[in-house]
């Protein structure tokens, strides 16, 4: 086990980690955009809020976050609901996504830049990313990461994905869901070029 799971793990058992009811609200206000049906992809998907929403809509839904304790949450409630999500225990540092398999990829506040790539060839042509985390304004509010390194820059989410067709860009202060009050975000949806 590394520090990585072993950090995830402890936070996932304790109460400060009990999902936050419902899927991101980026991801609902922006559902219209995304293909009809098809497989997903949700990354670093914690207990899987926003995989088991999409396993709501139809899709075919794949999970994968680092923490055990987060991967058994999230099976357990997709069992209860009747819903089936492929949650899958692996480290996105080393773990090497299919190329060209997903209609739908989400990212919501994981950050790790060197996987943009990655995420962006594993749509298919036409497939849809939605991509949402914290900006270095967020340091401001006391809460969550403080790091640069699990911070975005003012306008780099959309360098990172610079080859995809934007379709929705917002960056500034929203407020959490989680009721924590103000947070600092950019979101992005974007359109994987139809193949010519």
């Amino acid at each position: 086990m590394n520090d990585s799971e072993r950090f995830w793990d402890a936070r996932y058992r304790t109460e400060e980690a009990v999902p936050e009811r419902g899927p991101a609200d980026f991801l609902v206000e922006h559902r219209h955009l995304l293909p009809a049906a098809g497989r997903a992809l949700d990354v670093a998907m914690g207990t899987g809020r926003n995989a088991l929403y999409l396993a709501s809509l139809g899709y075919e839904v794949t999970g994968i976050d680092v923490s055990g304790v987060a991967v058994e949450r999230c099976r357990e409630e997709a069992a209860a609901r009747g819903l089936r999500v492929e949650a899958a225990q692996a480290d996105l540092e080393s773990y090497q996504l299919a190329r060209e398999s997903y209609d739908v990829v989400i990212d919501f506040y994981y950050l790790q830049r060197d996987l943009a790539p990655a995420l962006a060839a594993a749509l298919r042509p036409g497939g849809v990313l939605v991509f949402e985390s914290f900006t270095t304004e967020q340091r401001r509010f006391g809460w969550g990461p403080q790091q640069d390194d699990f911070l975005l820059r003012p306008g780099e989410l959309r360098t990172l994905f610079a080859g995809l067709e934007e379709l929705v860009y917002r960056e500034g202060l929203v407020e959490s869901q989680s009721g924590r009050g103000t947070k600092a975000v950019a979101g992005l949806v974007a359109r994987k070029p139809a193949a010519g």
